[in-house]
């Protein structure tokens, strides 16, 4: 009962967590969209005055918004660190005043004292920067001090995986000093913000549709007016809807959750084997006492609710103390939500899951407790009376000790898992599920604890370094000594036609997709010809498209057609992508001159080599690490998968720990008697243990196996239900030889353990005092 109470508590605790998080983390992005009163759509642009004009009179002129406003930003080709650090990190931010007024997309702090070199940096960096501490920003060769004033908690910008921007407040003076000292490495651009009208929230419009409507338009104006005005290039313009960046942002807090809460019904499970055990052992051992009681009068009936009276008492305290320290500990435990969301944990207890969580776990146990009561009808008074033997099982002998050569322990334990393997198949159970469990989170960490195992997992293509520039500046870089090859690429949103199907798709193309390294195709290639298109996963299966089919493109501009020459899978933009080549691209859209250009280097040279090379030919143009620039956002999973491996961990060695002491304890209590016999017939206690710490090592082997085996299978598929959102249907998870190693000899290790320490309690019998007791 102590074990079941134990476990019966964790796993309320962690049910209750877990389930709270599920169900409230989408409310965290509420609340806070209200506070701030968020903009439904939110325009990332450029500047550039036609353009800006136009996406204006677009906004405007759209029936489903209302309450446009502006607001000017700065982006900073940037590098950042914790003042008296020596490493500098490369990150990108974007610079907005606090000191200009805004009734959209506010801050969530009171900014009104601040001044001078103090800033507000996002609250994902709280863990980092302490309020009074001192960020050091490096822009080109300029280095600010910044003191911490306070965090801000912004929808778009907390998720490192949405937009992969740091989103800073400053004041008007530094504003101006950074835009004026960087004059190649910070450029102005404008939030355009908008909300949806009472109109569009009745009819529930669709913001994703209403930001390609909004795209649309401007594309098609773009194309008749760069015709016009050849020397207006198109700027940077990425048009975010807040539901868009809702899901998006979700997505990182609720796989580490939910496989917490995975691990969580895991935990409950093995608590209902565990008492399972007990009770027909319980059952079985009292044969007699039953038999009188039902001589006595009492019902079948009667002894299942004295049994459902005493498992839920214990499981619904033990449901109530987990369920409470739950609550008491959220707040501290949302430092979870406030790594992989970026907002911080805001929302109360919530009543309604703790009551699911308390009833669910109760009528668990109640249907458990009327399944095991069946025992009591199985044996008659009379049987259970000689002691619930009434036949002999007439089963062969594998193991007699005549004809074993293994010791006497060994031959023992197997004896006692042979002989009565029905009765072993709780333990097989719960060593399979922990050793299934145990391997595929270190599998996890084995696959995706480094950043070039997330970059795999998701689906990116790599290179060593990127910057802005025409195509002159790709030929002057691609003669480099460092360099092996490059490609210039831009993302552009289009609309696909497909039968009587249509999907705006953000569109990535590239000069050269023989130079692209990684990537994840699953059918065909890569594009190499203009009208060749490869879509991701989703994408075909919006469209209903396959290998092979011919797709549209369309607007006002031009129709081109397009054969699907490949599917892939990507995370990008929640799978939602298409990939040609920018002479692909260029029929149905006029592109810009400058471009992001993508560097590989020739074997064995550094970044900080190409570094050198490419400032003597541009000391003005800032180039970035990409390795650096992707460890920024993926170094979140790969640490939250080795953390999420520790954990479990930690709980299988307890949970071994626990369900090891309950049937050792058991079989000591059962076999008392025997082991004193054993004891006067010249056994030492030293033996004694020995066989207790075998007795049901073989089981604990077979489950240990079994899980170990199903582990890559179950484990592939895991990932990909997972990932399942960005439409993957394949996914590598390769589990490291010395990980199985690891999981049978903790496993395997805290189980002899715990048998050696509660095997101790051997040495205080004495067979004299026995038969004197007789």
């Amino acid at each position: 009962m102590i074990t079941f109470f134990i476990l019966s508590s964790l796993s309320a605790l962690f049910i209750f967590i877990s389930a709270s998080f599920l169900a409230d983390t989408g409310k965290v992005i509420d609340t806070n969209r209200e506070k701030i009163n968020s903009a439904d759509i939110l325009v990332i642009a450029g500047y550039s005055e036609p353009v800006i004009s136009k996406l204006e009179e677009i906004i405007k002129g759209n029936v489903y918004l209302k309450n446009y406003e502006t607001e000017n930003y700065l982006a900073l080709v940037s590098k950042y660190r914790l003042k008296g650090n020596k490493n500098w990190i490369e990150y990108p931010f974007y610079l907005s005043s606090y000191e200009k007024p805004s009734t959209i997309q506010t801050m969530s702090i009171d900014a009104s004292g601040f001044s001078g070199n103090e800033v507000v940096i996002p609250i994902s960096l709280s863990t980092s920067f302490k309020v009074g501490d001192t960020l050091q920003l490096k822009v080109g060769d300029n280095i600010y001090n910044l003191k911490i004033a306070g965090y801000n908690e912004d929808n778009f910008f907390c998720s490192p995986l949405n937009l992969g921007i740091y989103k800073m407040q400053v004041s008007d003076k530094l504003y101006e000093t950074i835009l004026f000292e960087n004059p190649k490495n910070a450029s102005e651009g404008r939030y355009l913000k908008s909300q949806l009208t009472d109109t569009a929230q009745k009819k529930h419009i669709d913001t994703n549709a209403l930001a390609d409507e909004l795209g649309d338009d401007l594309m098609n104006w773009y194309n008749d007016y760069s015709a016009a005005h050849p020397e207006t290039a198109m700027v940077d313009i990425n048009i975010v809807p807040a539901d868009l960046m809702k899901t998006g942002a979700m997505i990182l807090p609720l796989i580490f959750v939910a496989m917490t809460f995975l691990f969580a019904i895991i935990m409950l499970a093995i608590a209902i084997v565990i008492i399972n055990f007990s009770v027909k052992n319980f059952i079985m051992t009292n044969m007699k006492n039953t038999a009188i009681m039902e001589a006595s009068g009492y019902t079948i009936r009667e002894l299942v609710l004295i049994l459902l009276f005493q498992l839920l008492l214990v499981s619904g305290i033990g449901a109530v103390v987990g369920i409470v320290l739950g609550a008491l500990l959220i707040d501290k435990i949302g430092i979870i939500i406030l790594i992989t969301l970026g907002l911080r944990w805001n929302q109360p207890v919530s009543a309604a899951v703790a009551l699911s969580v308390f009833w669910g776990i109760c009528f668990l146990i109640s249907v458990l407790t009327v399944y095991l009561g069946r025992e009591y009808s199985k044996v008659s008074v009379l049987s259970a009376l000689r002691g619930g033997v009434n036949t002999h099982n007439f089963k062969k002998n594998y193991f007699s000790f005549d004809k074993s050569s293994f010791p006497i322990s060994v031959t023992l334990a197997l004896k006692e898992t042979f002989g009565k393997f029905r009765n072993q198949l709780g333990v097989i159970f719960i060593m399979m599920i922990l050793s299934l469990s145990t391997i595929v989170a270190f599998g996890m960490m084995d696959t995706y604890g480094s950043d070039e195992g997330v970059l795999e997992m998701g689906g990116f293509d790599v290179y060593d370094a990127f910057f802005s520039g025409d195509e002159s500046m790709e030929n002057t870089v691609r003669s480099m000594k460092t360099v092996e090859n490059t490609r210039r690429e831009i993302w552009m949103s289009v609309n696909y036609y497909y039968k009587r199907n249509k999907q705006s798709l953000t569109t990535r193309a590239f000069t050269d997709t023989s130079t692209i390294i990684g990537g994840s195709v699953l059918e065909g290639r890569w594009p190499k010809h203009p009208n060749e298109v490869l879509l991701s996963t989703n994408s075909a299966t919006r469209l209903g498209a396959s290998l092979g089919d011919v797709v549209t493109v369309k607007n006002d501009m031009a129709e081109e057609s397009y054969i699907v020459c490949g599917i892939g899978q990507t995370m990008n933009n929640m799978g939602m992508m298409a990939f040609m080549t920018t002479d692909g691209l260029s029929k149905v859209t006029a592109l810009p001159d400058s471009m992001s250009v993508c560097v590989n280097f020739k074997p064995g040279v550094t970044f900080a080599e190409f570094e050198k090379e490419f400032k003597d030919a541009y000391p003005e143009v800032a180039v970035t690490d990409y390795a650096e620039a992707a460890h920024q956002t993926v170094g979140l999973i790969t640490g939250g998968m080795k953390a999420f491996a520790f954990f479990v961990t930690l709980l299988t060695i307890l949970i071994v720990a626990f369900v090891e002491s309950l049937i050792v304890r058991t079989n000591i209590n059962r076999q008392w008697r025997n082991l004193g016999v054993s004891k006067a017939l010249g056994f030492t206690s030293r033996q004694l243990i020995g066989q207790v710490m075998l007795s049901n090592l073989p089981a604990i082997l077979i489950g240990v196996m079994t899980g170990l085996l199903l582990s890559p299978i179950l484990g592939s598929k895991l990932m990909v239900s997972t990932l399942a959102i960005f439409g993957f249907k394949k996914i590598n998870f390769n589990i490291d030889p010395l990980s199985y190693l690891f999981t049978a000899v903790i496993i395997c290790g805290v189980a002899l353990a715990t048998a050696a320490i509660m095997g101790r309690r051997i040495k205080s019998l004495e067979p004299v005092k026995m038969i004197t007791e007789e």
